[in-house]
């Protein structure tokens, strides 16, 4: 099994019922909680809190926005002159993003998240538009591959989810490391393309204090689980400065969340 389909089948099952030990809890502002379901708070997975850079009339971008919660304190945050969009690949989560979303415009009296499908390593392609292409044009013969990969080509230059340089901030809570290592750089890059000049990414992820080996890469349950897709913390922090970032700041590095063959990991 792929580190994708085991993070797929992991959190599709979370999304429908609650995992204790997934990741860590985290705790917002209660005040953002009363217009959200239990259902979604209960099924939201993180390990630290994004959201202190955002301010009113924002436009943010949640990478694996999941059950939807971020994204519906976020909304609150922003206000009715902000933009939220959620993007995230696990139809279960997105499923329970959209469940309530017409009853939380009501209570909010304005409507400003959209959730997408997509992978936050490519911010261009809507597999919501692909799927539709596939489902209406099933290939048979290598021709009809082609025409696939035409029409990814069409969607990510045409009608990408993100577009260059129209988003203030970028959130992301504990989803980074679920991206395969070898997709973590241009996962980096996408962050930056989308982002506004002055925009910032402000990013809570689990991270380890020794590179990880590859033994414990192919543990799939390690992997959906946060832990051995994290990035060692120096890397974590050059990841950034490689993609073309500066100014970047840790803003909180918590003790040990677990030891794993000797290996500390923590969210920072």
């Amino acid at each position: 099994m792929s580190t994708e389909s085991s993070v797929i089948n992991r959190y599709g099952s979370a999304a429908i019922n609650h995992e204790q030990n997934l990741c860590c809890p985290v705790e917002y502002d209660t005040k953002y909680l009363k217009i959200i379901p239990d259902e979604i708070i209960e099924k939201d997975y993180g390990c630290g809190d994004p959201l202190g850079k955002i301010k009113e009339g924002d436009t943010v971008l949640d990478l694996g926005s999941g059950g939807g919660k971020v994204p519906y304190i976020v909304s609150q945050i922003v206000g009715q002159t902000g933009t939220v969009i959620g993007v995230d690949m696990n139809d279960d989560m997105l499923a329970l993003a959209k469940k309530y979303q017409q009853e939380i415009i009501d209570t909010l009296g304005y409507d400003n998240v959209t959730f997408h499908k997509g992978k936050i390593q490519n911010l261009k392609l809507n597999l919501d538009e692909l799927n539709k292409y596939i489902e209406a044009n099933p290939a048979t013969n290598i021709h009809d591959f082609n025409a696939i990969n035409d029409h990814i080509n069409y969607l990510e230059e045409k009608l990408p989810i993100i577009e260059d340089n129209s988003i203030d901030v970028v959130i992301s809570n504990c989803v980074l490391n679920l991206v395969s290592t070898k997709e973590k750089e241009q996962l980096f890059n996408e962050v930056y393309r989308v982002l506004k000049d002055g925009g910032k990414a402000v990013i809570s992820d689990i991270v380890s204090n020794i590179v990880v080996p590859e033994e414990m890469r192919n543990d799939e349950n390690l992997w959906s689980g946060c832990y051995s897709g994290a990035i060692e913390e120096n890397e974590f922090i050059s990841a950034f400065e490689n993609a073309g970032f500066y100014g970047i700041e840790i803003d909180k590095r918590e003790d040990t969340w677990t030891t794993i063959n000797d290996i500390d990991f923590r969210s920072m």
